[in-house]
């Protein structure tokens, strides 16, 4: 098993905590567990079956079913960060989840085209924040509902 987490570039710091990867070859030998941290992330598993989702905030631990082979790349935001990306009220996705494609319908799939082109996890990691920072908000625009 391989996790990594990188830093946000200066510009996307304010609203997101890192990205993260996990590579899986084998399988686990304990349950996956997922502890609450108060923060939403956008979930890219890009395994035999490719799944993006928004993963909201938790309010307790899960354990997570996850086979091997396994490959995810995601964002983890800030805790309020996701709205100006998202722009609905982030207390909707508290412990839920929903298809990136059902709020980025166009976004989703260049990302799953050129995601699953890019080799690597620091090529994905770049890659998404490229296509962070084509969805920044201008400043002002990212009051809002939380």
């Amino acid at each position: 098993m391989r996790y990594v987490e990188v830093s946000p570039c200066a510009a996307l710091a304010p609203y997101v905590q890192c990205y993260w990867g996990l590579e899986m070859s084998a399988p686990p030998t304990a349950p996956h567990r997922v502890l609450p941290d108060g923060c939403l992330d956008i979930l890219l598993e890009l395994s035999e079956r490719p799944r993006f989702q928004v993963v909201g905030a938790m309010r307790r631990a899960e354990v997570v079913p996850v086979s091997s082979p396994a490959s995810f790349v995601a964002v983890r935001f800030r805790p309020g960060g996701a709205h100006p990306f998202l722009r609905l009220p982030l207390m909707e996705l508290t412990d839920g989840q929903v298809a990136l494609e059902d709020l980025w319908p166009v976004d989703a799939r260049e990302w799953r085209e050129r995601l699953e082109e890019a080799g690597g996890m620091a090529a994905r990691f770049a890659l998404l924040e490229r296509m962070l920072l084509r969805r920044l908000p201008e400043r002002g625009e990212d009051a809002g509902v939380l």
